[in-house]
C-alpha cells in the first residue's frame, strides 16, 4: 500500500490564527543597502580632496599609455599593467596584467582631461578619481548587503552587521584613499556581482543571468588576478547556500573553470614570461632567506594579518626590507600562527559538510590569502594591507556568526540579545570609523604619508627613504627661515642615512641624500652619494640630471673662490666640471681659461685644443690658442 505524498498546503489552507508580521521601512533589504552604502561614501568623503599618492605614478601620473586616454587602450590592453611608466615589460616578480583599472584612468583622463605640468597641475582631476574610489566602495557596500541578504545567510541584521564591519575597517583604508588601488575595488566588486548574478539565476529559474555572471567574474579577473581564488571559494559557496551537494557544486563551477582557462590563455600572450632573475631586496623580499627561514617569515605575515583584522594598528603603506626581518621554525611567534591556522584549516574542513557559516568564513578567508602569501608565488612584496581587502569578507562572516552564537547562548530572551549584539557592533564600529577617518586624511599625499609611517614602520628601507625625500620637499616650502628650511635638510639627511644602513644597496637613498646636500650648498657631500649611487646603478637615469646640478654648482663655486683668490679650488671645482660634462666644449673652455691666467700653459693648451674638437667654430677658442702659439711656443 503506497502512502499518498503530502503536498505544501496552498495559501487558504493556512489557518485563519497565522498572521504575517508587516515588515517595517527600516528593515526593508534595499533601504539598508542604501544606508550602508551612504556611510561608505560619507566614511570616505574626505578622500575626495586627498592628492596622488604612492604607487599613483606608476598607474596615471608618469603612465605614458593611461595618459593617452582612449589612444592609450590598445597598449594597456597588450601590455603588462607597469610597461607605460618604466617603458619596458615589468621587472617586478609575478609580472602585472590588470587593464580594467588602467582602462578606467584612461577614461576619466579622455573626460576631464590630462594638463601639461605633471602630477601638480592635475590635482583636480585626482579628486575626481576619488570621488569614482568612493561610490565603487559605496557598490561594494550596497551589493555586499544584497549577496548576504538574500543568498547566504538570509537574516537581515546579521548581513547588515557584516557588511557595516566591512566599510569602517580601518584596513581597507589604502584600497579606497589610494587611487591605483581601484584594481582591488573593481575586482571586489565584479566577484560579488559574480556571485549575485550566479545565485539570481538559480533562485529565479533565469538561464539568462549565467552568461552574465560569467562575464562579470571575467572582469574580476581583468582588475586582479584575486579573481582566480574564486575557483576554489565558488564550489563550497554553492554547497553551504544552495539545495547543491558537493558533485553538484563542483559542476557548477566548471564554467568560471573555462573562464579563467581563456584569461590565463590571454594573460600568456600578453605577459613576457621569460625568466629574470631579481636581485633587488626591495622587489624580492625572500632573496637573501633560507627554504627555513622563508617559510617561517611567510607564517608570521599571515598570523600578522589575523592580528591586524582584529586590531587595525598601527597601519603603513610599507612593510618592506627590513621591517620584517626573518624568522626561524622555532620562534614563538612563528610557532603560535602555525597552530592558530592549522587550527582553524582543520575545524574548517571538518564542519564545512554541515554547512557551517565559520567554516565557510574560514575557508573564504585562506583561500584568498593565498594567492598574496608568497607561499606559491613571489608577490614582490612580503606583506600588504590592501592583500587582505577580500579576504576580510570571510573573517568577517566568521566573525558575526561566532558572536552570534556566544551571545546565543547566555540566557536571555530573543530581544536582549539582539541589544547586546547590537551593542556590541557599535562598539566596534565607533572606533574603527574614527581610525577610518583619520587614516584616510594622511594618504592625503606622500609627504604626509611617508613621515606619518616611518613612525609605524622605523625598521624599512623604504619608508625611512621616503621621509627622507618628504623632509626634502618640506624644506624646499619654506620660505625664508634658512634656520627651518636646513632643519628639514638635516631630517632628510637622518632619514635617508638611515635607509642606507639598513639597506646598503639601495640606490635611492643615496640619490637622495645627494639632493639634501646640494640644497645644503655642500657640493663635495652631494657629488659624493650620488658617486655611491653611480657605483650601484651606473645607468640610473637621475644621474644624467644631477650631473648637470653638478656641473652648474661647480662652476658657480668656481666663480665665488677665483674672485676670493682661491685659484687652486676654482681650478679643482672647473676640472669636476669637466668631469661630469666631458662633452661641454664651455666647460673646457673655462677650464682652459683659468689655466692660462694661473701660467699653466702647457695645460692651456690641452683644454683649449679639446674645447674645438668638441666645437671646431669656437671663435673664442680659436684666438687663444693662435696666441698662445706665437707668445708661449
Amino acid at each position: 500500500m503506497t502512502q499518498k505524498k503530502k503536498t505544501p498546503p496552498s495559501v487558504t489552507e493556512i489557518p485563519q490564527t497565522i498572521t504575517l508580521k508587516k515588515q517595517a521601512w527600516f528593515e526593508r533589504p534595499n533601504v539598508l543597502a542604501l544606508l550602508l552604502a551612504a556611510i561608505a561614501a560619507l566614511l570616505y568623503a574626505v578622500t575626495y580632496r586627498n592628492e596622488w599618492a604612492l604607487d599613483d605614478i606608476i598607474s596615471i601620473t608618469m603612465n605614458s599609455f593611461t595618459q593617452k586616454g582612449f589612444a592609450g587602450i590598445p597598449d594597456l590592453l597588450s601590455k603588462d599593467s607597469f610597461y607605460g611608466f618604466v617603458g619596458s615589460a615589468s621587472e617586478l616578480t609575478g609580472g602585472r596584467w590588470r587593464p580594467l583599472a588602467l582602462l578606467s584612468f584612461a577614461t576619466e583622463i579622455e573626460i576631464f582631461g590630462w594638463k601639461n605640468g605633471g602630477a601638480e597641475a592635475n590635482l583636480q582631476l585626482a579628486h575626481y578619481m576619488h570621488f569614482t574610489n568612493i561610490m565603487l566602495y559605496a557598490a561594494i557596500g550596497f551589493l555586499m548587503f544584497k549577496v548576504i541578504a538574500r543568498f547566504m545567510i538570509r537574516n537581515i541584521w546579521s548581513a547588515f552587521a557584516i557588511t557595516l564591519l566591512f566599510i569602517v575597517h580601518p584596513i581597507h583604508t589604502e584600497v579606497v584613499a589610494n587611487i591605483k588601488s581601484r584594481d582591488e575595488l573593481l575586482s571586489w566588486f565584479f566577484l560579488l556581482l559574480t556571485l549575485y548574478l550566479s545565485f539570481k539565476s538559480k533562485s529565479s529559474n533565469n538561464i539568462l543571468l549565467m552568461p552574465l555572471s560569467l562575464i562579470c567574474f571575467f572582469l574580476a579577473l581583468l582588475s586582479k588576478e584575486n579573481g582566480v581564488t574564486f575557483i576554489a571559494i565558488l564550489p563550497i559557496t554553492f554547497y553551504c547556500f544552495s539545495d547543491k551537494n558537493w558533485l553538484k557544486s563542483f559542476l557548477a563551477t566548471i564554467p568560471f573553470v573555462v573562464v579563467v582557462l581563456f584569461y590565463i590563455g590571454i594573460r600568456f600572450s600578453v605577459m613576457d614570461f621569460v625568466h629574470k632573475d631579481i636581485t633587488e631586496i626591495m622587489n624580492a623580499p625572500y632573496l637573501r632567506a633560507t627554504g627555513t627561514e622563508a617559510f617561517a617569515t611567510k607564517m608570521f605575515v599571515l598570523g600578522k594579518y589575523l592580528v591586524m583584522l582584529f586590531y587595525p594598528h598601527p597601519l603603513s603603506y610599507d612593510y618592506s626590507f627590513n621591517e620584517i626581518p626573518y624568522k626561524n621554525l622555532l620562534d614563538w611567534q612563528v610557532i603560535m600562527s602555525s597552530i592558530v591556522q592549522l587550527a582553524l584549516l582543520i575545524y574548517a574542513f571538518l564542519e564545512i559538510r554541515n554547512k557551517n557559516l565559520i567554516a565557510y568564513g574560514i575557508l573564504f578567508y585562506f583561500f584568498s590569502i593565498f594567492i598574496a602569501s608568497n607561499l606559491l608565488v613571489d608577490t614582490g612584496a612580503p606583506m600588504a594591507e590592501r592583500f587582505v581587502f577580500q579576504a576580510s569578507f570571510g573573517f568577517l562572516i566568521a566573525l558575526v556568526v561566532l558572536i552570534e552564537k556566544l551571545i546565543s547562548k547566555l540566557k536571555l530572551n530573543e530581544l536582549n540579545r539582539k541589544v547586546i549584539s547590537g551593542l556590541l557592533i557599535v562598539l566596534i564600529c565607533i572606533p574603527a570609523s574614527l581610525k577610518t577617518y583619520a587614516r584616510s586624511q594622511e594618504w592625503i599625499r606622500d609627504k604626509v604619508l611617508f613621515v606619518k609611517d616611518v613612525e609605524t614602520c622605523p625598521n624599512s628601507a623604504r619608508t625611512n627613504n621616503g621621509a627622507g625625500t618628504s623632509y626634502i620637499f618640506y624644506g624646499d616650502d619654506v620660505k625664508g627661515d634658512s634656520l627651518k628650511k636646513i632643519s628639514r635638510y638635516d631630517s632628510a639627511i637622518y632619514f635617508l642615512k638611515k635607509a642606507s644602513n639598513i639597506h646598503p644597496t639601495y640606490t635611492d637613498p643615496y640619490l637622495n641624500l645627494g639632493v639634501a646636500y646640494d640644497r645644503k650648498k655642500m657640493i663635495d657631500s652631494a657629488e659624493y652619494f650620488w658617486n655611491k649611487a653611480r657605483a650601484l646603478q651606473p645607468n640610473h637615469p637621475k644621474l644624467t640630471e644631477f650631473d648637470k646640478v653638478l656641473v652648474s654648482d661647480f662652476l658657480d663655486d668656481a666663480a665665488k673662490v677665483y674672485q676670493k683668490g682661491d685659484t687652486s679650488r676654482a681650478i679643482s671645482d672647473f676640472r669636476k666640471a669637466t668631469k661630469y660634462a666631458p662633452a661641454d666644449p664651455k666647460t673646457w673652455y673655462n677650464l682652459a681659461g683659468i689655466y692660462f691666467t694661473t701660467h699653466h700653459y702647457d695645460s692651456a693648451r690641452i683644454c683649449f685644443d679639446k674645447t674645438l674638437q668638441l666645437d671646431p667654430n669656437h671663435a673664442d677658442a680659436k684666438r687663444a690658442l693662435n696666441f698662445m702659439n706665437a707668445t708661449h711656443r
